[in-house]
């Protein structure tokens, strides 16, 4: 009977190593959703800025550009907010070096978060495998303090032992998976914005050398 207590006790150690599975996937859920919110907020202020932002500045309506950027959401808007205060003379500095330096960091902030399902993803079969270990020991110990071998004894241990391992997989799949796929997003807002900075900064050195050129008599 001693045996089989310890079997029990086996039991309930992988039985929390399961717990602990189910909440980190449920935290890894809960990050891929938060990330995928702000990235689709992102993509849509993209858009914003395509219709309205660069809109204004091809006319040469520097002003009604900026009026529009304080509509857009965070990080998006501090990016053309930057540049544009500086075009229009209310802020000292060059307008492509603080556009060029806040698109960088609008990029690390649409990336946030995603280095834990990164980790989550390279850490929970290593998690796994611990539950399989615990499983494994506890029913060889059942063996021994028993005195009783055959696969009654040790079933429900490795049993516990092989779900703790599926259930490390399962997760490490689900993490990797979203960390693929919401690192290309990022990286293609990234790229769309930097195209969208190219373009305004163009406009701006277009207006601006249009104002200093004197027109023909």
């Amino acid at each position: 009977m001693e045996g089989l207590d310890t079997l029990d006790q086996y039991w309930e150690v992988a039985g929390a190593t399961l717990g602990f599975m189910l909440t980190v996937s449920v935290l890894t859920m809960a990050i891929a959703l938060e990330r995928w919110l702000n990235l689709m907020r992102a993509r849509g202020a993209l858009r914003r800025v395509e219709e309205k932002v660069l809109e204004a500045a091809r006319r040469g309506d520097i002003e009604e550009s900026r009026r529009v950027a304080d509509g857009l959401p965070s990080p998006v808007r501090e990016v053309f907010a930057a540049g544009l205060d500086r075009a229009l003379g209310r802020t000292r500095g060059e307008f492509a070096t603080a556009m060029a330096r806040e698109s960088k960091r609008a990029v690390a902030k649409l990336r946030g978060g995603l280095w834990l399902l990164g980790s989550v993803g390279a850490l929970m079969p290593f998690a796994g495998l611990l539950g399989t270990v615990v499983g494994v020991m506890g029913s060889f110990q059942a063996i021994g303090s028993s005195g009783q071998g055959g696969f009654s004894v040790v079933s429900a241990g490795i049993s516990e032992a092989l779900i703790a391992t599926a259930a490390g997989l399962f997760v490490a799949i689900e993490a990797v998976f979203f960390f693929n796929v919401l690192g290309q997003q990022a990286a293609g807002i990234g790229r769309d914005l930097n195209l969208a900075v190219d373009e305004l900064g163009e406009l701006i050195r277009s207006k601006a050398h249009a104002e200093r050129t004197p027109a023909p008599e």
